[in-house]
């Protein structure tokens, strides 16, 4: 429920996010989270907010910039890496992870176009930062001998960081020597830069090397308002060139946290011939309490959703992340909330959740959230 008005604190302005930032800059320091990184693109678009709401608690800004309660929430049973990719470094190459055995994860570079608040994998590639994109010839053959020794790997999945920040030499490098492989059947790409970077596919030489290698691609697409006109524009290239496009992307607090304006998301990404697959729960890591929902609140949205909308829109999965690899709500077996937690079991494996405390869980303000419309189409 969400305070009277007149107990809300003040909104906060570019000064005290200066403030902010700073802050912030000292503590990723020390707790081995992302730094600021946001490109020009993003950044019209984040003055833009900051011009119509007079405040950065927008939903770009919050994606792109600390809020307050980014800095001060913590809920019971965060931890660095909930997904625990170290454990599933199955070569001892932080670039190479399998949790699946008919596919494996490859980080191929730590680097990002910007940076997202909200990442669930910031302890690791903070760990990882510094490491020479370029040089991946080393790790490259690490994966080709890995793929080879275990013939039940049939797809390798390509994230980081962001592939599509590779050079057009360095990706093409790795696309040739994976379209090498004869049992893969899938190479798929993970990645942000529709929305930090389309410019990244202005000259048409990386829509090209996807379109050769048959890759799926795969954005993060959070916010209808990341699907500009520039955006939309590049998707539809993209779709040109016979590249099959996906989007997943995370359910995440005064971001996008609205059935109305989640459904309005899929829809148009789906006139675009992109389709969603998955919605996903924020991993419970350090410093995410600023985004989680209550399971409650998630369940109810992804309800809403499914009873409002045609399957087209509704078919997207909520879906959570483990160590043990994905799961979905239907896998929820048990809960204790007085103790705030779940017990959801998938594959034979329980797997242990903290559930957010419902005090920290103050829904987004549609109006807010979509500020150019005022109200959720």
């Amino acid at each position: 429920m969400a305070l009277p008005a007149s107990l809300l604190p003040s909104p906060t302005g570019p000064a005290e996010q200066a403030m902010l930032n700073a802050a912030y800059d000292r503590l990723a320091a020390e707790a081995r989270l992302l730094p600021i990184k946001v490109t020009g693109f993003y950044g019209k678009k984040l003055a833009a907010e900051l011009a119509v709401l007079g405040h950065t608690e927008g939903p770009l800004h919050r994606i792109a910039y600390p809020s307050r309660e980014r800095l001060s929430q913590r809920a019971p049973g965060e931890v660095a890496d909930f997904v625990d990719d170290r454990a599933n470094m199955k070569t001892g190459s932080p670039a190479i992870v399998q949790k699946y055995a008919d596919r494996v994860l490859f980080l191929a570079t730590p680097l990002c176009a910007g940076h997202c608040q909200y990442c669930f994998r910031q302890d690791v590639l903070a760990e990882m930062q510094g490491e020479d994109p370029a040089d991946l010839s080393e790790t490259l053959e690490a994966l080709v001998a890995h793929v080879r020794a275990n013939p039940a790997i049939t797809e390798v999945i390509l994230s980081g960081g962001d592939p599509l920040t590779l050079s057009p030499a360095a990706l093409g490098l790795v696309l040739d020597r994976l379209r090498g492989l004869a049992q893969l059947t899938s190479i798929r790409l993970h990645t942000r830069v529709a929305a930090f970077a389309p410019q990244f596919f202005a000259k048409g030489d990386k829509i090209r090397l996807l379109a050769e290698a048959d890759v799926r691609l795969v954005h993060h697409l959070v916010h209808p308002y990341e699907v500009c006109d520039e955006v939309a524009d590049m998707l539809r290239r993209l779709n040109a060139a016979g590249i099959r496009q996906y989007n997943q992307f995370p359910i995440l607090r005064g971001v996008n946290d609205d059935a109305g304006l989640l459904a309005r998301h899929i829809r148009r990404l789906d006139e675009l011939r992109v389709r969603t697959i998955s919605l996903f729960a924020p991993d419970p890591i350090h410093y995410s309490a600023a985004f989680r929902l209550t399971l409650d609140r998630l369940f109810a949205l992804h309800d809403q959703l499914s009873a409002e909308t045609p399957s087209w829109i509704n078919a997207a999965a909520l879906t959570f992340d483990s160590p043990l690899g994905k799961f979905r709500r239907e896998h929820l077996v048990s809960r204790d909330r007085a103790r705030g937690l779940a017990l959801f079991r998938h594959r034979g494996r329980d797997i242990p959740y903290h559930d957010l405390p419902e005090a920290l869980d103050l829904p987004g303000d549609p109006a807010v959230m979509l500020w150019r419309d005022g109200a959720p189409a």
